[in-house]
């Protein structure tokens, strides 16, 4: 089991790394990094107060699995970048919604692998994924409908088995109101995409 601080070490190697990536997408404030920049924000805000004080065990829970979040994210962000825009900036931008809907079909893709009785459902999202990333290796956005389609697919998972979903992304921007980091009146741009499951 790593040492708690080894994990801080980790985020602030990562940030080293990863620097101009990092800054790019947020100076530019990316539509490509808007949908979970409130785990960005506790991420460094816990990182912050860890050089202060030490973190409850919560609190360290809650940094681990935001950091290893943003981390994936990032990951995915990178390859696209580099594989699919010859790591022109302006071209990944220009493909935020789709990259977007790639980053949102991978988070409920994880959220299916982890129950079981789920798995069977899977294809559909698979099948989705593939068409959106057949889309983005072109360089173009996917079309509109694909953000309906997700939302169906999704829906129909979730409903039938009666499951309530909350994605990373809301459940960091509710620990990002409760540190006052954003007021509860502070309005949040997450993506178009308006899950029904989700309200």
């Amino acid at each position: 089991m790593q040492e708690t601080n080894t994990i801080f070490e980790d985020y602030e190697a990562w940030k080293r790394e990863n620097n101009n990536l990092i800054t790019t997408l947020v100076k530019n404030k990316s539509k490509t990094i808007e949908r979970f920049s409130p785990v960005l924000a506790v991420v460094d805000y816990l990182y912050e107060k860890n050089l202060k004080e030490k973190l409850s065990n919560d609190e360290e829970l809650i940094f681990s699995t935001g950091f290893d979040y943003v981390y994936d994210q990032f990951q995915i962000i990178e390859s696209l970048l580099e594989d699919n825009f010859n790591n022109d900036f302006k071209k990944l931008e220009a493909c935020g919604q789709t990259v977007n809907l790639l980053l949102y079909i991978n988070d409920f893709e994880a959220e299916i692998k982890s129950d079981d009785k789920l798995k069977q459902d899977i294809k559909k999202l698979n099948d989705l994924e593939d068409s959106v990333n057949k889309y983005l290796s072109k360089g173009i956005n996917a079309p509109d409908e694909y953000f309906a389609l997700l939302d169906d697919i999704t829906y129909s998972i979730f409903s039938k088995n009666n499951i309530e979903i909350h994605t990373v992304d809301q459940i960091f921007y509710e620990i990002a109101i409760e540190y006052g980091i954003y007021s509860d009146e502070e309005f949040i741009n997450f993506d178009p995409i308006k899950l029904k499951q989700i309200s």
